[in-house]
């Protein structure tokens, strides 16, 4: 109801109503005389059902079917926590000996719990976790009744619907041309998922696989997910990984062994950074990078050549990372793809930027009670996440990407 439907009168008698006082208002904050009002609306909404049933007050009639039968203490979900309120009772009238309660359907419905559901999961995946909800949403001294255990249930109950739905989503009306696969280690499984981008750029959260490792059954078993969804294994992709050994073994038993697949070179830095001493990190960094950064294969496998040699001064661990995986790093330079999609393709970071919404909504969740509650958190979050992807960078090179690909081989021909 707004207030413009109201007369000087009845505003009157709702600030009366609510016994407003400025100074408290200032001392204890709006919130709570946000709620004060809020339970005075429902409770005004009960009293007019009531004056429906039974007329209204003192007003007699010989044909009415309901009486007025007193009041009591009730609840009723406000701003996601549970208030009292005074609930008015009816009955209806048959004879002196027999007679029963009517329900308020207005006070059923303040007590659905669809009241809570839809902000209680909002609020969870935003960051809150369950022991402060009841501190952040329980205002005064009236607000109770929300467990830890509660808000848990509820947020796994309202979120697997949506889990579900996600798992029977069919990919097969996607134009696909992209697909990046990465890990994520949480409560110390290793989840692996595969976001895909269509053919205008715009990114999907594909499919999920949940592991203790990174191993080729998991890898294997995300591949037969992402087929049975629709994909299909005959068209040609860019497969961009995290550099897993299983994700590739899967990747070529599925699509064959000419598929193109981009090893992240984030990850290879990173992996060769992790055998040298640190002195060395930032040296080794800049050079790899400009290797990487050059506008031709043969260029960038000349500098990466150099710089294994140099690291076979300081790391054997260091030479091995670097040359394991390495032809597979430069896949984008053997497409001809420059500027801004390289740039947007040389990286898992597409998929690693929706694991850092995901942790957002997840760092207060620590602990879980099985796989599936994982599962489902995950899921979650990262359908959050999709729904602020933004479309990749250098998406108009990517009707040239799909051309390219097609005629794709593997052949090195440095």
């Amino acid at each position: 109801m707004s207030t413009s439907y109201l007369d000087s009168e009845q505003r009157e008698a709702i600030l009366n109503a609510l016994n407003l006082d400025l100074k408290a208002v200032v001392a204890d904050g709006i919130s709570e005389y946000l709620g004060n009002g809020a339970k005075l609306l429902l409770e005004l909404l009960m009293q007019a059902e009531v004056e429906t049933l039974c007329g209204k007050l003192y007003e007699r009639s010989e044909h009415r079917s309901n009486v007025r039968w007193s009041t009591e203490n009730g609840t009723a979900w406000v701003d996601g926590s549970k208030r009292s309120v005074r609930r008015p009772r009816v009955r209806a009238i048959r004879s002196l000996n027999d007679s029963r309660e009517v329900q308020l359907e207005t006070y059923k419905a303040m007590n659905s719990k669809n009241l809570i559901d839809g902000p209680l999961t909002a609020t969870i995946l935003a960051g809150v976790s369950t022991r402060n909800y009841q501190k952040i949403f329980a205002r005064g001294l009236e607000a109770k009744g929300i467990s830890r255990s509660t808000v848990s249930r509820k947020a796994i109950a309202a979120t697997k619907p949506t889990v579900d739905q996600f798992r029977n989503r069919k990919i097969d009306n996607l134009d696909l041309v992209v697909l990046f696969f990465d890990g994520v280690r949480i409560a110390n499984r290793q989840i692996i998922v595969c976001i895909g981008v269509d053919g205008g750029g715009r990114k999907h959260v594909l499919a999920l696989r949940n592991g203790a490792t990174e191993n080729d059954i998991v890898c294997r078993d995300l591949i037969d997910d992402l087929k049975e969804k629709g994909l299909d294994t005959e068209k040609k992709y860019l497969f961009v990984i995290d550099g897993s050994k299983a994700l590739v073994k899967a990747i070529r038993s599925a699509f064959g062994q000419e598929a193109a697949i981009q090893r992240c070179q984030e990850h290879k830095i990173r992996n060769v950074q992790g055998y040298i001493p640190r002195k060395y990190w930032k040296e080794v960094r800049n050079k790899m990078t400009a290797a990487y950064n050059e506008p031709t294969e043969k260029k960038a496998w000349e500098r990466l050549t150099a710089i294994r040699s140099e690291l076979s001064l300081i790391s054997e661990g260091a030479v091995t990372s670097l040359t394991e995986g390495l032809y597979e790093t430069l896949t984008l330079h053997r497409l001809g793809i420059k500027g801004q999609l390289r740039i947007a393709l040389r990286t898992t970071n597409a998929i690693e930027s929706a694991f850092s919404s995901v942790r957002r909504y997840m760092r207060n969740a620590t602990k879980f009670g099985n796989e599936a509650q994982i599962e489902l958190w995950l899921t979650r979050g990262l359908l959050e996440a999709e729904t602020h992807f933004r479309i990749l960078r250098g998406n108009r090179q990517l009707p040239t990407l799909k051309k390219r690909l097609k005629v794709y081989k593997t052949k090195k021909n440095i």
